[in-house]
């Protein structure tokens, strides 16, 4: 399966790698950057399992990673349970998404998606809603507010386009751009108004985006109508990024978390991950006030104690 991009290609890589088996990584040369990191995302992942599935533990060549699906900054957890002949029930694939105060598991709507072997699971290019749709073989699942579904259910749109890619592309050119140029231009625009359709962009949201590329004579809206607006074109620029990731001319800020570029030893996080949230001083912070934004707070900060040191 096509790997969309770097980020991407560390996302599924890392559950190839981590589903090879205890014996075969043995053979392969240490990585302590990610052991530290996939331990810090195991450890977090062992109680959001219990919780999901009444089930303690992780049992052997079970696994877990963080990855930034909306690009908050704040870890959205993957896990493999495994089981022997696992029926996809409180076993198999799992995505932990920090929605509001809690984590909620996103996957267990989604039929088969518990048992998608992990080869075949990749980040698409375009994200939806503010989160990556994520490629499970061969359907894709996008956000559809508050967990991921089959894309193919979520509203779609029939549009004009003609004024949106005449806007486009005269935004894009310059007074005398090269026949190549004018191909890719073209190409470009094409691609973000098949995708305005694809994430249900009605036709007067178009229209307005088309006119905003304009430039000048249009009247940015204000007061009540404001966040709307704002809401729109960031749902516009992520189309726009999407369709450059796609064709090789950009990259997403990276999905995966930074492992560190300094030497680490390999620790053990599970004191640290069970302390760290319980601290008053983290609780009762406005913008945490909840056990499972305090892991997530704290899983971040475990990530940079291996390089960094704990002052």
């Amino acid at each position: 399966m096509r790997l969309f991009w770097r980020p991407a290609t560390a996302f599924a890589l890392a559950f190839l790698c981590a589903s090879l088996g205890t014996a075969r990584a043995q053979q392969q040369p240490e990585n302590i950057p990610w052991e530290n990191s996939m331990a810090i995302a195991q450890k977090m992942a062992i109680g959001l399992l219990e919780r999901q599935t009444g089930s303690k533990g992780l049992p052997l060549a079970s696994f877990a990673i963080d990855v930034d699906l909306n690009l908050d900054g704040l870890p959205e957890i993957f896990a493999y349970r495994y089981a022997p002949g696992c029926d996809g029930v409180n076993c198999g694939n799992f995505l932990f998404v920090l929605e509001g105060d809690s984590y909620q598991e996103v996957l267990g709507d989604i039929p088969g998606a518990r048992l998608v072997p992990q080869d075949k699971i990749a980040l698409s290019p375009f994200k939806r809603n503010g989160f990556f749709d994520i490629q499970s073989d061969t359907m894709t699942i996008g956000w559809g507010g508050k967990r991921y579904v089959d894309a193919s259910t979520l509203p779609a749109s029939t549009l004009d386009g003609t004024a949106f890619v005449a806007a486009c592309q005269k935004n894009k050119l310059s007074e005398q751009p090269s026949q190549g140029e004018t191909e890719q231009v073209s190409a470009a625009c094409q691609c973000q108004f098949n995708r305005f359709q694809k994430v249900g962009f009605t036709q007067a949201d178009l229209d307005a985006y088309a006119a905003s590329l304009m430039g000048e004579d249009f009247d940015y809206p204000i007061g009540d109508k404001e966040d709307a607006w704002l809401a729109l074109s960031k749902s516009a620029q992520d189309v726009a990024t999407g369709c450059e990731v796609a064709s090789g001319k950009s990259q997403w800020p990276p999905a995966y978390f930074d492992h560190g570029d300094r030497p680490q030893q390999k620790l053990n996080f599970g004191a640290f991950l069970d302390a760290c949230p319980a601290q008053d001083f983290i609780m009762t912070n406005h913008k945490i006030g909840s056990p499972d934004r305090a892991l997530a707070l704290c899983g971040c900060v475990a990530r940079e104690i291996p390089t960094y040191g704990p002052t």
